[in-house]
């Protein structure tokens, strides 16, 4: 971390934060997390790559130390589209996890030329995706509301507590931004975010695009069904299954994960 920078960028209604590790001559990456996570949420996998790549890991808003407001997908999208314009990244290639993959290909979809390749970690898309109802998800606001509210009342060593409780198999390093995440994400976050559907944004992806998936007994998102769909849709796209690692796929197979990930960003 000392060695990161960090800054914002304002995209006219919610500022957005950012670290970047400032290896500028390299290609750029850049980290996509997924719900109540933050951009530090990518440490491990920084580590890794950042000897190729000048990585920027975002806190997408309402997330980390970015700004709060009211944002469905597409606003995320700009967000991140806005970061990546600023940083004069373009082309760059993307990694997104969970709400943090849906971003990065509604990024390659509409935003075609700011993007090289992109990466996928267990995007939440269901076989027959659609428009949520709107009492599913208030459903959902109401428990991430009581979640918080459990979260502020909770001290960090509570709160890591939970966390070694719910994700026994995550390295002990993966803990420290998660609780500072959980402690950071705003009431907003679930306000005007919904389900989208990916077979949108599926036909119009040009650059060359990795899926990554985890086991289907487990919790993973992503599965066989979906996975094949859109193999068949886009030929840009492949897929890698990832074992013995559910929806946290970078979190519970490390190892793997990095080794997929790495060969498909330098091929």
């Amino acid at each position: 971390m000392d060695r990161w920078t960090e800054g914002e960028v304002t995209t006219g209604i919610v500022p957005i934060h950012f670290y970047q590790t400032g290896a500028t001559d390299k290609p750029a990456l850049v980290l996509a997390h997924g719900f109540t996570d933050n951009g530090l949420c990518w440490a491990r996998v920084v580590e890794k790559l950042k000897s190729s790549f000048n990585i920027v890991m975002v806190d997408a808003r309402n997330h980390g130390q970015s700004g709060q407001g009211i944002g469905d997908s597409s606003d995320l999208v700009d967000d991140l589209a806005s970061v990546i314009k600023h940083l004069g990244l373009e082309p760059a290639m993307a990694i997104g996890h969970s709400m943090g993959a849906g971003t990065v290909a509604g990024l390659a979809a509409n935003y075609p030329e700011l993007v090289a390749r992109i990466v996928l970690e267990d995007p939440p898309w269901s076989e027959n995706p659609g428009n949520e109802s709107e009492e599913s998800a208030n459903k959902r606001r109401e428990g991430f509301k009581q979640y918080l509210a459990s979260i502020k009342e909770m001290s960090k060593e509570d709160i890591l507590a939970l966390g070694h409780k719910q994700h026994p198999r995550w390295h002990a390093d993966d803990f420290p931004d998660w609780v500072q995440s959980n402690l950071q994400v705003g009431e907003l976050a679930l306000e005007g975010l919904k389900y989208s559907d990916w077979r949108l944004n599926i036909p119009k992806i040009q650059c060359p695009a990795l899926l990554v998936y985890a086991d289907g007994k487990r919790d993973g998102m992503l599965k066989q069904a979906v996975v094949d769909s859109i193999l068949s849709e886009n030929s840009n796209f492949e897929a890698c299954h990832i074992p013995d690692a559910g929806h946290n796929v970078r979190r519970e197979n490390f190892s793997a994960y990095v080794t997929a990930v790495s060969d498909f960003l330098s091929a």
